[in-house]
């Protein structure tokens, strides 16, 4: 019998694309203000760049690289943000609904530049998705990842602390990997109307010994901090100084061995 395409899976995010898509119109969000602008610093994209935005959400990033030049292609595991995505694109963008680790759509060695973005942290079955990355990288192409930096943000263990005038960050676990369930309606009592997304805690040296195996070099490692600001208060100085001490994210720039 011939094999069939598979049909993707259902993601956690579905639920809740409409938030957001909302969150990514704040000019004053994480990724306008610390992600988007450190992220094409350190891209430097080239005119017809090819670039595969992977898990790319409601095409909020894969929109700013197709306007600086770049030929994009984008997917998602979420039918609700891809379908955003092609409504709301402004660019000549190629979006596909699919897996993190199936892109049937992408040739072998297709690809210069791969960018993942606040995703691998959701996403399961990494190994797979390195490999596929692997599989459609050009000889010497680039993997730029960012994520929650895994050190200082442990869901469900880590955490801001203050005392005797300073703020610190606390971390009661970090080298064990976890699945965690995020509640994003903590308001709300009725169990059927809970939403809830699923987020994975792994170590720095998780990715490594798979960039490893999957045949990546890093050739970029950089820690990004908050742009945010505290209000007059007892705590102001110590908070501002806090969030310029430690970083809230880290991307990883990898290449194709």
């Amino acid at each position: 019998m011939k094999n069939l395409p598979q049909k993707p899976k259902d993601t956690s995010w579905n639920e809740v694309s409409g938030w957001y898509d909302e969150l990514l119109k704040n000019d004053d969000s994480y990724q306008a203000k610390v992600i988007l602008p450190n992220l094409l610093r350190v891209l430097d994209l080239k005119k017809d760049e090819k670039v595969f935005d992977l898990a790319c959400g409601q095409g909020y990033f894969a929109n700013v690289f197709a306007h600086n030049g770049a030929i994009v292609t984008a997917s998602d595991l979420s039918k609700n943000l891809i379908e955003t995505a092609k409504k709301n694109s402004k660019e000549k963008i190629s979006f596909y609904n699919s897996a993190a680790n199936r892109s049937p759509f992408l040739k072998d060695a297709s690809i210069d530049t791969i960018v993942i973005v606040l995703a691998i942290q959701n996403i399961e079955n990494v190994n797979e998705v390195f490999a596929e990355c692997n599989r459609v990288l050009k000889n010497n192409g680039r993997m730029i990842l960012v994520l929650n930096h895994p050190s200082f943000r442990v869901p469900q263990g880590s955490d801001w602390y203050f005392a005797d005038g300073v703020q610190s960050r606390i971390v009661s676990r970090y080298l064990s990997e976890s699945k965690i369930f995020i509640d994003m309606t903590p308001g709300e009592s009725n169990p059927k109307k809970k939403i809830k997304t699923v987020s994975f805690h792994r170590s720095l040296q998780y990715y490594v010994k798979l960039f490893s195996k999957n045949k990546f070099v890093i050739s970029r490692l950089e820690e990004w901090i908050s742009h945010k600001q505290s209000g007059t208060g007892p705590r102001q100085s110590a908070e501002d100084s806090a969030r310029k001490e430690i970083p809230m994210f880290m991307c990883i720039e990898v290449k194709k061995n």
